[in-house]
């Protein structure tokens, strides 16, 4: 049975990558001074890991209520408590080794994802925060959906819409995804351009958290100065005439912009959100701009999910190094999300 009572937006927060810094991550940043911005977390987990890293560590656990059902948890929920910890007995401790992956670890790693959406999908948690996952051990565990995006594409049985990095505020969209790029070029034509564009302007406009005065402004392929006629053939053939058909529509958009001017302009706080070309275009600049502040925002599935895009850092893993600033800066952005009344 789904809880519908009085919630308090619960934030979804999986494991990640066992065998990686995730756990320690979640603990850190449950634990911060920055706790209080979260608002209500549901971690989902193993309880043992968590107790052997709070042992081995020495760091509180930080969760008020332990629940291994959804009727302990919507009783949890209706005494109030603001961070608790969804037991999933998943992992086999008498193999487990902090920094080696393993077939056992991306099978638990895609169990308590699972989980996670599920408890969101039933009401019981609003949006989605990921930690770091790792593709090998999902490989090793014959899971063919080896990032975030594909796994929960399949279980919910929607496509993507829309990928944001969201750089310290700075709001970057990527016309293309995790492909070569000779084959992003390829992608880049009138109509898919102009479709880019539409959706976007359609997402934030409607969307309390962009700036509604400032104008989209898209990126350049080719390099060249702001006031250059030598344009490159995407621009002339597809970018250009996109731009163009969008404002005959009504769309405020500039461009296209050289990418070095724009990620500095966008910076400054000029545009309501911009638009890049390829993945690096995006990704270069985001994490140029604020590296330890830059976290993905995925939009178009039934749920909004906020990611942090780093690796397991498996040789960090169980001594304390680990940094929590991006996994708090995505709870904090989770949770602005939510204030706001966007969920999807």
């Amino acid at each position: 049975m789904a809880y519908h009572g009085d919630m308090k937006r619960y934030l979804a927060l999986p494991m990640g990558e066992a065998a990686g810094i995730s756990a320690e991550l979640v603990v850190k940043s449950l634990n911060s001074e920055e706790r209080p911005s979260f608002g209500s977390v549901i971690t989902i987990g193993d309880r043992r890991l968590f107790r052997k890293l709070s042992k081995d560590l020495r760091l509180p656990l930080p969760f008020t209520a332990y629940v291994s059902s959804d009727s302990e948890l919507e009783a949890a929920m209706l005494k109030g408590e603001a961070t608790i910890f969804y037991d999933m007995p998943c992992l086999d401790m008498d193999s487990y080794e902090y920094g080696q992956l393993s077939a056992d670890t991306g099978m638990a790693c895609f169990a308590v994802t699972a989980k996670a959406v599920s408890l969101i999908q039933n009401s019981y948690a609003s949006l989605l925060v990921t930690p770091p996952l790792d593709a090998r051990s999902l490989a090793m565990a014959g899971i063919s959906t080896t990032r975030y995006e594909t796994m929960i594409s399949e279980l919910t049985t929607c496509q993507r819409g829309l990928t944001m990095l969201d750089a310290g505020g700075v709001k970057i969209f990527s016309h293309t995804h995790h492909m070569p790029l000779r084959e992003a070029l390829e992608a880049i034509s009138f109509e898919r351009i102009l479709d880019t564009i539409i959706k976007v302007d359609s997402l934030t406009q409607d969307n309390k958290i962009f700036d509604q005065d400032r104008p989209l402004a898209i990126a350049s392929v080719n390099p060249h100065h702001a006031d250059s006629l030598s344009w490159g053939q995407e621009e002339v053939d597809a970018i250009i005439p996109a731009v163009e058909k969008a404002r005959e529509i009504g769309i405020d958009i500039l461009g296209p912009v050289s990418a070095d001017h724009l990620m500095h302009r966008a910076s400054k706080g000029l545009y309501r959100a911009v638009i890049a070309l390829f993945h690096d275009q995006a990704h270069i600049a985001a994490m140029s701009l604020d590296f330890e502040h830059t976290v993905t925002v995925n939009w178009g599935w039934p749920f909004l999910a906020v990611r942090v895009d780093r690796g397991s850092q498996l040789e960090k893993a169980g001594r304390g190094l680990a940094d929590p600033t991006p996994l708090i800066q995505a709870l904090k952005v989770a949770r602005d999300h939510i204030v706001h009344g966007v969920i999807s």
